[in-house]
């Protein structure tokens, strides 16, 4: 099922242009890595993607609505970003952090319910943070805080989860771990996953799709395996020394 669709998107700010002519669609189930280099836009799409900031053209549909028809608290229930941006109160608590991901849910007051609290304790335990629920969240390491927020958005519990930079500060096994559990709520839970990471030989050893982002050339999506083949990952990334071959076999052996 189509949960996100882009047509002509340009993303920007004001009426400076970054990257044009962005036409994809992110389905039920489907786990996508989006790449590029440094300030080639991936947090500008992000950004966007979070209304954050405006489509310099284009549009962007949510369902088959257009994403800025929806109310903020409508759009909280189906679109979980978690952006690189921290909290940075010097008392909120790891639960407090995590709790924030249910307000779409909470009444006007704000009270969590047993059922809140259950999927806060559920969502912390399944990143593997659950023994951090009381400790106050400026204490942690960026590691730790990492995790912390995408127990926050697995807590939001929406049909599409967006995740910028998520395998930052995290140690190896980490990544492995977050890897793999990305690919188990898109695959057992049906949510629709769309990261972006730096980890190039990770995502092409653990991710099926990519989108493809950079500066002064068009934006690209596709198997990982055929843009690898096909070259288009040496180019975007200038790789045009390393042997195609010797990607190949080093990722897929």
């Amino acid at each position: 099922m189509e949960i996100l669709k882009t047509s002509a998107l340009s993303i920007g700010y004001d009426t400076k242009t970054v990257v044009s002519d962005i036409n994809v669609t992110l389905n039920e189930g489907d786990i996508i890595a989006l790449v590029g280099p440094n300030g080639a836009g991936k947090s500008t799409l992000f950004k966007t993607f979070s209304t954050h900031i405006k489509p310099v053209g284009g549009k962007i549909e949510l369902f088959g609505k257009d994403l800025i028809s929806y109310s903020p608290k409508e759009r909280a229930k189906l679109l979980g970003i978690v952006l690189t941006e921290r909290p940075d109160d010097m008392f909120l608590k790891v639960f407090d952090v995590v709790a924030a991901g249910r307000y779409p849910y909470t009444g006007m007051f704000g009270k969590l319910s047993e059922n809140d609290e259950n999927e806060i304790k559920a969502s912390l335990e399944l990143v593997g943070v659950n023994h951090l629920i009381n400790r106050v969240f400026n204490t942690l390491s960026d590691g730790e805080k990492q995790k912390v927020m995408i127990a926050k958005a697995i807590a939001q519990n929406t049909p599409v989860i967006m995740l910028d930079e998520p395998t930052a500060f995290l140690d190896y096994p980490s990544k492995i771990e977050l890897f793999s559990l990305l690919k188990k709520l898109a695959k057992e839970q049906k949510k629709a996953i769309l990261f972006s990471s730096h980890d190039l030989e990770l995502l092409l050893r653990y991710t099926d799709n990519l989108w493809i982002i950079a500066k002064n050339k068009p934006f690209v999506a596709g198997q990982s395996a055929e843009l690898l083949k096909n070259g288009i990952i040496k180019e975007y990334f200038g790789l045009k020394d390393v042997d195609n071959q010797y990607l190949l076999n080093e990722i897929y052996k």
